[in-house]
């Protein structure tokens, strides 16, 4: 199980960018910089970094170029016959994300050399010639967000303008050796708006450590559209992401993103007779809930710990913090008994219009989506699943 979170299917999204993120030290085998980095720079730019390459070279070069100059095993980001060539190139220095706070040697924390913080004059100048390199503005993003095991949500609002509305959604499983697999990535654009992305990536960025920001290794080529008020799956809907640190987070940087006016669907169920009649029984029909070792009194993973409902989860009230529960989050239903339609409308953003069998409400319930959805699959012909797709195959776009 992922140790960010001891709740199944919780998700927390955060604004925040990690205070502290670092690069390869000195001693590292450097085989991740030996790829070209940002190759542009502003006019003004090379004699800033003039200015300070003395004392780059004194302080991160080691005793006579025995460290990021000319050592054995740690990146030659100072190499001769150049140091500026070196240090422009190096892959990370000048961001790939365009935010100069992404720079993997601005956040350098001590290693077998010393952090540019210990010298706030040299931070300072270093920080300058950066931003005199990096093209701006910064690349749209997400801003930095944590992870939990199963479902996120992420909002989109603050990335651009016109996407007021707009989220993206996926399913996170931590995988061995410090893999984190994301599947089921969607991509929902707001009612209002078109969305065309360009080529979006994922930024690793670790409690403590180097900014990993690789458009070729953790992102997708391409442009892809969405429509106004429809969901798509983000180009092949999964990526796996090395040198994860489960402590760490994760933001989403688009190389283009564009909005332009549009109208989608009224998002009201278009078969509201059919949800009443099939999918609302369903819901409120009886499942077995499983639960993890955190929470069950030590039952193992995937133990039955109990009977519930898909209504019961998805409609429960806030939590003791004053925050709705993590299945709300997921699928909003409490309003079932109140306000069918309203109901209807939140559970109508889990069909696949495309794929209808890959609606992830009917896969949820059989165990085939969320590794981590607290209830015992059930069988592609139990009455809950036949109700659920009853009505999802009567919902027209």
């Amino acid at each position: 199980m992922m140790a960010l979170h001891s709740r199944i299917g919780s998700f927390l999204v955060a604004g925040a960018m990690l205070a502290t993120v670092g690069f390869l030290a000195c001693g590292d085998s450097g085989t991740d910089g030996d790829e070209p980095g940002a190759e542009g720079g502003a006019a003004n730019a090379e004699p800033l970094f003039r200015a300070v390459q003395a004392d780059l070279v004194r302080t991160c070069g080691g005793a006579n170029g025995s460290c990021h100059v000319r050592g054995a095993q740690a990146p030659h980001w100072l190499g001769d016959p150049d140091p500026y060539l070196s240090a422009k190139k190096y892959r990370g220095i000048i961001p790939a994300t365009q935010d100069v706070g992404d720079s993997i040697i601005l956040t350098q924390v001590e290693h077998a050399g010393p952090s540019l913080k210990r010298f706030p004059d040299l931070y300072d100048r270093t920080a300058s010639w950066i931003t005199a390199e990096t093209p701006q503005p910064p690349l749209p993003n997400t801003g930095a967000f944590f992870v939990v095991e199963g479902f996120n949500n992420i909002n989109l609002d603050t990335v651009a303008s016109g996407l007021a509305g707009g989220r993206l959604t996926f399913l996170a499983t931590d995988g061995s050796n410090g893999t984190l697999v994301l599947t089921s990535l969607r991509f929902f654009a707001p009612p209002t708006s078109n969305v065309k992305v360009e080529s979006p990536f994922f930024v690793i960025l670790p409690r403590s450590g180097k900014v990993k920001a690789e458009p070729e290794k953790n992102g997708f080529k391409g442009e892809l559209t969405i429509p106004a008020g429809t969901s798509v799956e983000l180009f092949d809907g999964k990526m796996i992401l090395t040198q994860w640190e489960p402590t760490g987070q994760l933001k989403i940087v688009f190389s283009k993103l564009e909005t332009t006016p549009g109208q989608g669907p009224s998002g009201g169920c278009t078969a509201l007779d059919v949800f009443k009649e099939k999918a609302m029984p369903a819901l409120r029909a009886q499942v077995q809930v499983t639960g993890d070792d955190d929470n069950d009194g030590g039952v193992v993973d995937g133990g039955v710990i109990g009977v519930g409902s898909c209504a019961g989860c998805h409609g429960a009230g806030d939590e003791p913090d004053g925050g709705a529960p993590p299945a709300v989050n997921a699928m909003n239903l409490r309003a079932l008994d109140t306000d069918p339609a309203v109901a209807c409308g939140f559970a109508r953003t889990h069909i696949n219009f495309q794929n209808k069998p890959q609606s992830l409400i009917l896969l949820n319930p059989q165990g085939k989506a969320n590794p981590n959805h607290p209830v015992k699959p059930l069988a592609a012909d139990d009455p809950i699943i036949k109700g659920l797709e009853a009505w999802v195959n009567a919902e027209q776009q």
